[in-house]
């Protein structure tokens, strides 16, 4: 997005304006540009969004901002004159920012906190835990999704009449391969790291209870609690890590674990962590780092490392050899910060962390929900249903077309006024065909039909956050008029000054004594390596040979006798060049084992400089100029006129 209001409105280069006694006039209508009106409101509510507080109660700077603000009118309405809110480029940054504008207002911000609240809540808790999975896709086919269920239920029963222990259930049953060899064990986990049904299961079951069955993506869970405990914070470690491969000898693995007690061995006597992690640690990206990881809690790290992590009591501290599925382990504690507070910055933290997650699909719901009755949607389930037929074999393949659904013209559900149809269902369908099985048309209908109702509630509800919310409306208000600014304000002066060489030479033309240089002196600065070679030099200059020819001469036998440096110097340019200002040849002057002197060939008078000289100072006056000649234009084509009984409200009171 191009600019930010703040932005844009610090481009108006200029404040002039036409303000006339508008005795008579409607008290909400502040002013009018040309035939277009700004209401009081408009301009108050601009007026306290940009200047500080204690600036709103100066009559200077109410008068100044309404010189800007009425030449970011006059500037506005030639925009729209222009029809450049019409173009492609417009429309679409208008649309990308009115969508980012527009994500707070589609969800239920009250169940939104609540969702923030019960993570930070939950996350104060961390749970120890086993499971047995059960896998079954999302998409599987309701015989299948039964069969899962069964299964699992018969397990949890087998479970509870103590026919089984859970752990040997898991081991024996769950599809999990990574627990099921630990008997289901996945260690301590809190809040927002794992799926939101799984969680709910998860802080609802109390230590030695089993779980009723849980679905999510992978399937059906039973979750067993072993402990609860009190959130132990977070830690900030460094570790130096050795692989192991998962097919290795055992020899490779004696010789991995002799590595491993070598460097702990090493870091005993003395020598550092960070050097050794640089030069040994198998973990490529904190091993240049010298080991360092990040700040992490419970359930981020591998149950070993996690518990080796948290054990340690004070920065320094450093584990003996720690095992996990990876490799093997030295950790080095340097630092530990206990749970946090329920502040804003957590806050933040922690709903940028819910919207990512699947429980923020429950603020949306629930403002789906807000919207149906409000707005009395009304549904005819029959006719969804007669899709049932229509939709066959060829949904699976991604080869259905709405032609088999040509004959459906009936009313699906209306809300607030606005009617769908089957053929809006039709087209939905054709852009979300699922793939796999054939499930038969009354599976696929029940499957896509409620996200289709739900993007069209919320497509109704986007089109109303104009009427509905006035903070909403005048946001976008505000940046369509900036978009519209910065484009005219560009095509009129930025762009044109830059793309005029016509106009910008004619104008430093009749400005270029403006544009002037001082008092400058033509000279030549030799640099040669000994008193003789300056003597050389200097005869050679005396007998008038060039610069090019005098050092030519001088390193026609050794390349680095001299050098030299030529230009038009101004005063204060060159110390050396300002002591000797006058025509001729200066006294030679040591300098860094060298010698030095300067030719002065002449002292050039005053003049004007050349445009390619001072072509950026001379841009910048082309685009005020063009700006001023604009503004001009611009305030006889749109009279202006301020009501000033409605000005005089502005001001607190």
């Amino acid at each position: 997005m191009k600019k930010h209001l703040s932005v844009i409105y610090s481009t108006l280069f200029m404040f002039t304006t036409v303000c006339l006694n508008a005795q008579g006039h409607d008290p909400q209508i502040l002013m009018t540009v040309g035939n277009q009106p700004v209401t009081l409101q408009e301009f108050r509510s601009m007026y306290y969004k940009n200047l500080s507080k204690d600036s709103i109660k100066s009559k200077k700077a109410l008068d100044n901002y309404l010189a800007l603000f009425t030449e970011f009118r006059l500037k506005v309405n030639a925009a729209m004159d222009a029809r450049l809110d019409t173009t492609p480029s417009f429309k679409q940054e208008m649309n990308e920012y009115r969508q980012k504008l527009a994500e707070p207002y589609m969800r239920d911000q009250t169940v939104e906190d609540q969702l923030v609240k019960e993570a930070f809540d939950r996350m104060q808790t961390d749970i120890k835990t086993s499971h047995i999975l059960i896998k079954v896709a999302p998409d599987a086919a309701p015989a299948d999704t039964l069969a899962a269920y069964n299964k699992i239920v018969k397990i949890r029963e087998d479970i509870l009449k103590k026919q089984i222990t859970f752990e040997d259930a898991a081991k024996k049953n769950s599809q999990d391969d990574r627990s099921a060899q630990h008997g289901g064990d996945i260690g301590y986990i809190t809040s927002l790291e794992t799926y939101y049904p799984f969680e709910n299961a998860l802080y609802n079951t109390k230590v030695g209870e089993v779980s009723m069955p849980v679905r999510t993506p992978f399937g059906y869970h039973l979750i067993k609690v072993i402990d609860r405990k009190p959130d132990a914070g977070e830690v900030y470690v460094a570790h130096i890590m050795l692989r192991t491969p998962q097919k290795m000898t055992a020899t490779d693995s004696l010789n991995i674990k002799a590595k491993i007690d070598s460097i702990y061995g090493l870091i005993k006597k003395g020598q550092d962590f960070s050097d050794l992690a640089k030069k040994f640690s198998q973990d490529p990206s904190s091993a240049k780092k010298g080991g360092t990881l990040f700040w992490f809690g419970v359930g981020r790290m591998p149950m070993p490392f996690e518990q080796a992590s948290f054990g340690l009591q004070n920065n320094g501290d450093i584990s003996a050899p720690v095992r996990t599925p990876y490799g093997w382990h030295i950790i080095k504690l340097l630092g530990k910060k206990g749970p946090a507070t329920f502040n804003d910055s957590v806050k933040e933290a922690l709903s940028a962390k819910v919207l990512k997650d699947s429980r923020s699909e429950l603020a949306v719901d629930a403002l789906v929900k807000e919207v149906k009755q409000k707005y009395e949607f009304k549904e005819d389930v029959k006719a969804k249903d007669e899709f049932y037929k229509v939709v066959d074999e060829s949904f699976y393949s991604n080869k259905w077309t709405v032609d088999k659904a040509k004959d459906l013209n009936k009313t699906l559900f209306t809300i607030g006024g606005v009617t769908v149809t089957q053929q809006d269902f039709a087209l939905f369908l054709s852009h979300n065909q699922l793939t796999g099985t054939d499930k038969g048309g009354e599976y696929a209908v029940n499957k896509v039909y409620p996200k289709f109702v739900k993007e069209q509630v919320l497509k109704f509800k986007n089109s109303k956050l104009e009427m509905e919310y006035e903070p909403f409306a005048e946001m976008l208000s505000e940046y369509r008029d900036g978009i519209l600014l910065f484009d005219i304000t560009d095509k009129m002066v930025w762009t044109k000054a830059l793309k005029d060489t016509t106009g910008l030479k004619a104008y430093h033309e009749a400005h270029k004594n403006d544009y002037m240089y001082g008092e400058r002196a033509e000279a030549t600065i030799f640099t040669c390596a000994d008193e003789k070679v300056a003597k050389e030099a200097k005869k050679l200059i005396k007998e008038g040979k060039s610069d090019k020819d005098v050092l030519a001469v001088l390193n026609e036998k050794d390349k680095d006798a001299a050098s030299y440096q030529s230009n038009n110097y101004e005063k204060k340019e060159n110390a050396m060049v300002d002591a000797n200002w006058k025509k001729g040849i200066s006294d030679n002057q040591p300098v860094n084992g060298k010698v030095v002197f300067v030719n002065v060939k002449q002292i050039l008078p005053p003049g004007p400089k050349k445009l390619d000289d001072v072509r950026g100072m001379v841009t910048t006056d082309y685009q005020n100029y063009l700006m001023a000649q604009w503004l001009t234009e611009l305030k006889a084509k749109y009279p202006v006129t301020v009501n000033q009984q409605a000005l005089s409200q502005v001001m607190p009171q």
